[in-house]
């Protein structure tokens, strides 16, 4: 969600490479073939992810004209996640327990135990439903700016391995590091500068006494010394 409807965030990409000539019948081809496939409930696979209608979540059938709209492709990142949850399986794994060991007067091996466990979860993964999560993707092709409306590690790693499956061109990150790469093309004298660039201490570190840091501040400083070739000679 995010494009349509509810709060706004959003990190932004772009894309590397061009689109191809036949475009249309190659992006809908690539489309079809990686929607999202719903999980088996016979199956053991407890994740399913793949492309939806940026409109109706449960809309799988994806043709040019249900995700491309003036010059943009929209769609949504699904994914399914099938699992029951796990007080109810300890809670239903016990009562087994208890009945099977009064019925037979014999306390359950570890193993025993185990089994009775992954029938108990095969018999309730056809009754949970499975947890389904949409972000929204807008891709403006003229431009070759996408827009991915989460900053979860989780679904913006899925986005970065699902587009390149699905429409063989690859994403880059749109930030600092892409606007200066962009900004020293054609200057050798900056392109050396940024590739000699390192983190400040600040970055790695943090403020003192501003806000919690990973490090002590010794440590701030040597690791941030080392990044850029120095010698820390004390604080």
């Amino acid at each position: 969600m995010g494009a349509l409807s509810g709060g706004i965030t959003l990190r932004r990409y772009r894309v590397a490479g061009d689109a191809p000539k036949d475009w249309k019948e190659s992006f809908e081809k690539g489309i079809r073939a990686h929607v999202l496939v719903p999980i088996n409930v016979e199956g053991n696979e407890d994740k399913s992810l793949g492309w939806s209608s940026i409109f109706d979540e449960n809309d799988l059938d994806l043709s040019l004209d249900k995700f491309f709209y003036e010059g943009h492709i929209m769609l949504a990142l699904r994914q399914d996640t099938l699992k029951p949850p796990a007080a109810m399986v300890k809670r239903l794994l016990k009562q087994r327990q208890q009945q099977i060991e009064a019925d037979r007067g014999q306390v359950l091996s570890a193993a025993a135990l185990r089994d009775l466990k992954a029938i108990l979860v095969g018999e309730l993964r056809k009754t949970t439903p499975p947890k389904v999560r949409t972000v929204d993707m807008v891709w403006n092709l003229e431009e070759g700016r996408l827009a991915l409306y989460s900053h979860a590690k989780s679904m913006n790693e899925a986005l970065l391995a699902l587009f390149s499956q699905t429409f063989n061109l690859g994403l880059d990150l749109e930030g600092p590091a892409l606007w200066a790469k962009e900004h020293t093309v054609g200057d050798a004298k900056l392109v050396a500068q940024l590739k000699a660039a390192k983190p400040t201490l600040e970055l790695l570190h943090g403020f003192a006494g501003l806000r919690p840091t990973p490090h002590g501040h010794e440590d701030g400083i040597s690791l941030s010394s080392a990044l850029r070739g120095e010698l820390h000679q004390g604080a």
